[in-house]
C-alpha cells in the first residue's frame, strides 16, 4: 500500500476528463465504450467489513505495542513496521505516512486509497484494519495485515526460467479471482504486476495477496472509462501509451495479468527494451512471440491463455471471469482440484455446527463475531480459507446461495430451509452472497473465537467512541447502513444491555452463551414440523 508507490519509470498523473456512457451488457457486467465485457457490476453492495475499517479515537500507543517494532520497509511515501495489538498480542504491520507538507492533492489520493481497501474482503487481497491520525507528529499509521514472504517478483530470482505450468496457473487464477472481486466491486487496481502480489509467509505455498491500490480508481457500470495515463511500463496496455489521452477501462488490468502470466511462464518480459519510446512501439505494433528455446516446453494451453489476455484491441481480451474457466486453468490450476466443498465440509462437521450455532445467535452476537473474525490475522484462519476457496466455484471471491446448497449436499439430516436460513443468517449486509468475512465470522463461532483477547478487540471496535460501553450511537455508526434503527433497539434489548447501554462485562456474557449443537436444533426444528403437522392432521 503507498501514494503511487515507486513504478518502473511512472508516467505522470492527469486530470480525468468526463466520463462517457457505455452500452449496457450481459445481465452480469457491461460492455464498455471500447467493446470490451467488462466484469464491473451494478448495484454490487460492499463488504460489511468496511465499517469496521475506522479511523481509531485513540492514541496508537493505547491500542499497539511499538516498542519492539522492527523495520520492515521503507519506500517514498513511509516506512513498514511490526507492532503488536495490546490485547490480543497478535502481530500486524504498520505502514507510516508523514503528512508533513503533503499537497491537497496527495492527502485526497492517500485517503481514497485507504477507502479502495476498505470496501474490499478477499482471501487473496491484503487487509487494511485500522487508521490512526496523530496531528501532533503529522503523521497517519495504517494497519494491515502482516506479511513477511516476500514479493513475487523476489521469487523469480529463484525461478529465472520460469515457473513449471501447475505452479504458474495455480498463482494466476489467485490473481484472477482477487481482481474479478475487484473488478466485480466497481474498482480498477490499474497497477497490477509481479512486485504487487506479496506472500503472506516464508513458506512455498504460502498465500498470496494484491497490494498497492495507490493508483486503483473507482468506476460502475456506464462510467469506467478513465483517462490517466499511469501505470508500470511493462505491464502497460497498448491504449495507455497513446500520444494523446485516450480513454480506457477495466481491460488493462487483463492485459497486466496476462504480462504477469507470460513472465511466470518463462521468466522474460513479452515486450521488452531499455529504451522508453522502444518499449512503446513493441507493446502498440509487435505481435505477441512465444520464442525458442522459453517456451519449446509451455503448452499451446498457456501460450493461448496469454494470447487472450494480451490482445491488443481492448473488447478482444478476456474478462476474469472468462479467464478463471479457460481450459488451462481449468486443467492446471491446483486450487480447485481434489476433495470438493462438500466433502470438505462433510470431514469438518465442526464447521457446520459452527454455521448452525451462528444462525440461531442473536442478531448483535452475530455482528460481534463478524468483528472477531476481521480483527483475526487472517493467516490465523488458514483452514477456514481453504474450505471458503472449495465453496467458491466461481471464483468470485463470495459464495452465492446455489455454492452453499452444494457444498452442504452430504448433510441430509438438515432441511433444505434450514440451509438457506443459514446462508442468509451469514449474509449480514442482505447482498444475496456471503462475502469472506462473513463466512469465517459463521465458520469460526464455536472455536477459537470465544476467548477473552478476541472478545476484548471485539468490544473495543464496537465501542465506537471509546468511552467503555457500547449503545446505540454506537451501533448506528457501524450499522446504520444495513440495520434500521428499530432492529438496532431489538439488538440492544437482546444483548441484556441495562438501559440502552451495554457493559462489558454483559458483552462477554452474551458471546460465551452457547446454543445447542447442530443435531440438537435439528432435532428441535423435527420436534416442530412434527407438532404443526400433528395440528393440522387434527384440523
Amino acid at each position: 500500500m503507498g501514494c503511487g508507490g515507486s513504478k518502473e519509470e511512472p508516467e505522470a498523473a492527469a486530470d480525468p476528463k468526463d466520463v462517457k456512457p457505455s452500452v449496457d451488457g450481459e445481465e452480469h457486467g457491461s460492455v464498455t465504450q471500447t467493446g470490451f465485457h467488462s466484469d464491473v457490476e451494478a448495484g454490487k453492495k460492499h463488504a460489511f467489513t468496511e465499517q469496521m475499517v475506522t479511523n481509531n479515537v485513540h492514541q496508537i500507543e493505547e491500542i499497539y505495542d511499538l516498542t519492539h517494532s522492527t523495520t520492515l520497509g521503507r519506500g517514498a511515501c513511509g516506512q513498514v513496521s511490526s507492532v503488536t495489538r495490546r490485547a490480543t498480542g497478535e502481530m500486524f504491520a504498520m505502514k507510516t505516512v508523514s503528512l508533513e507538507g503533503m499537497a491537497a492533492h496527495s492527502m485526497a489520493e492517500l485517503r481514497q486509497e485507504i477507502a479502495v481497501q476498505k470496501m474490499l474482503d478477499h482471501p487473496n487481497i491484503v487487509r487494511v484494519f485500522e487508521t490512526f491520525e496523530d496531528p501532533r507528529r503529522q503523521e497517519l499509521h495504517i494497519i494491515m495485515e502482516m506479511c513477511t514472504g516476500g514479493a513475487l517478483v523476489s521469487r523469480m530470482k529463484t525461478h529465472r526460467h520460469g515457473y513449471g505450468e501447475k505452479a504458474a496457473a495455480t498463482l494466476v487464477e489467485k490473481m484472477m479471482s482477487s481482481t474479478m472481486y475487484c473488478h466485480k466491486h466497481g474498482v480498477v487496481h490499474r497497477d497490477i504486476k509481479l512486485d504487487n502480489f506479496i506472500y503472506e509467509d516464508e513458506a512455498e505455498d504460502s498465500e498470496l495477496k494484491l497490494i498497492d491500490f495507490g493508483f486503483a480508481s473507482f468506476v460502475a457500470p456506464g462510467k469506467e472509462s478513465m483517462w490517466d495515463q499511469i501505470g508500470t511500463p511493462s505491464y502497460m496496455a497498448p491504449e495507455l501509451w497513446s500520444e494523446k489521452q485516450k480513454e480506457y477501462d477495466s481491460s488493462v488490468d487483463m492485459w497486466a495479468l496476462g504480462v504477469v502470466t507470460y513472465m511466470l511462464l518463462s521468466g522474460k518480459r513479452p515486450f521488452h527494451s531499455t529504451d522508453r519510446k522502444e518499449k512503446a512501439r513493441m507493446i502498440c505494433h509487435d505481435p505477441l512471440r512465444f520464442p525458442s528455446p522459453d517456451w519449446d516446453r509451455i503448452s499451446d494451453s498457456a501460450k493461448d491463455f496469454c494470447s487472450k489476455l494480451m490482445q491488443k484491441v481492448p473488447k478482444d481480451r478476456m474478462n476474469a471471469s472468462d479467464a478463471v474457466h479457460h481450459p488451462w486453468i481449468k486443467q492446471q490450476s491446483s486450487l480447485h482440484q481434489g476433495e470438493d466443498a462438500a466433502h470438505e465440509l462433510e470431514r469438518h462437521g465442526e464447521i457446520v455446527d459452527s454455521l448452525a450455532a451462528f444462525s440461531a445467535a442473536d442478531d448483535l452476537k452475530r455482528v460481534a463475531l463478524e468483528v472477531v473474525a476481521f480483527s483475526t490475522p487472517p493467516a490465523k484462519l488458514e483452514e477456514l480459507r481453504t474450505v471458503f476457496v472449495k465453496m467458491d466455484e466461481d471464483d468470485s471471491g463470495t459464495l452465492s446461495l446455489g455454492e452453499f446448497k452444494k457444498a452442504m449436499a452430504l448433510h441430509p439430516e438438515i432441511p433444505m430451509e434450514q440451509v438457506e436460513k443459514m446462508f442468509h443468517d451469514m449474509d449480514i449486509t442482505h447482498s444475496g452472497e456471503v462475502d469472506y468475512t462473513e463466512f469465517l465470522a459463521a465458520a469460526n463461532a464455536t472455536h477459537g473465537a470465544m476467548d477473552k483477547p478476541s472478545i476484548t478487540a471485539a468490544f473495543s471496535m464496537l465501542d465506537r467512541d471509546g468511552d467503555g460501553t457500547i449503545t446505540k450511537i454506537d451501533l448506528v455508526d457501524m450499522l446504520g447502513r444495513d440495520f434500521t434503527e428499530e432492529e438496532i433497539d431489538h439488538m440492544i434489548i437482546d444483548s441484556g444491555a441495562t438501559g440502552g447501554v451495554l457493559t462489558f462485562a454483559q458483552f462477554k456474557t452474551m458471546m460465551l452463551k452457547k446454543g445447542g449443537t447442530r443435531m440438537e436444533k435439528i432435532k428441535d426444528i423435527g420436534k416442530v414440523e412434527n407438532m404443526q403437522a400433528a395440528k393440522a392432521g387434527g384440523a
